[in-house]
Parts: structure tokens; C-alpha cells; sequence
């Protein structure tokens, strides 16, 4: 894959030790960020009371946002890159998917 089809920032660098790093200690709190909303969302799909779904509700959402400013500030740094998205293949997928849906209905 070429640069072109890809998004990123200039990386920041970090000291490749046995020692963690910044990004190490970032990715560390990612994961577990993002083990937290998943569990969370399992809870609240299992949540038959109304007053404990409310309670935790607001705690996914808070955990959820912190994931991604997490994320926002790894990429801003360089840590992740993304790939452009062919808008041919959006276009299919988008036909794909919206006929399996009609048909459901």
C-alpha cells in the first residue's frame, strides 16, 4: 500500500528498551479501555433493571469517550495510521448491505 492511500501523522519517537515507553504504556491503557466499554456494553444489553442501567449507563459512556480521546492522541502522535477508504468499495458495500436489510423487512 502506497502513502497516498493512507492517513497519519508524523510519529513520534519512542525508545525501543525491554523498559516500557509512552506508546507501550498508551496501547496498555487502550486495550483496556476498549476491554471495559465491551464489557460494559454486555452488561447493559443483559441489564433487566431500569435504575442499574441508568447507574452504568453513564460510566460506558464516560469510558467509551476517554477510549477514544485516547486513541485520538496516540494517532495524533503517530502511533496508528489508517487506510483511505475506496469509495467504489463503500459504494458496494453500502448496495450489499442496504439490499440484505430490505430484504428483512
Amino acid at each position: 500500500m502506497n502513502n497516498e492511500n493512507k492517513v497519519m501523522n508524523p510519529k513520534v519517537e519512542v525508545p525501543s528498551t525491554v523498559d516500557m515507553n509512552d506508546k507501550d504504556y498508551l496501547n496498555d491503557l487502550l486495550e483496556c479501555l476498549k476491554n471495559m466499554v465491551n464489557n460494559y456494553s454486555y452488561a447493559l444489553n443483559e441489564l433487566s433493571n431500569r435504575e442499574l442501567y441508568d447507574k452504568i449507563k453513564p460510566i460506558f459512556d464516560k469510558t467509551s469517550n476517554l477510549q477514544r480521546l485516547f486513541f485520538d492522541y496516540a494517532f495524533q502522535r503517530g502511533w496508528y495510521e489508517l487506510e483511505k477508504a475506496d469509495a467504489q468499495k463503500i459504494t458496494e458495500a453500502y448496495q450489499k448491505y442496504n439490499g440484505q436489510v430490505q430484504e428483512m423487512v
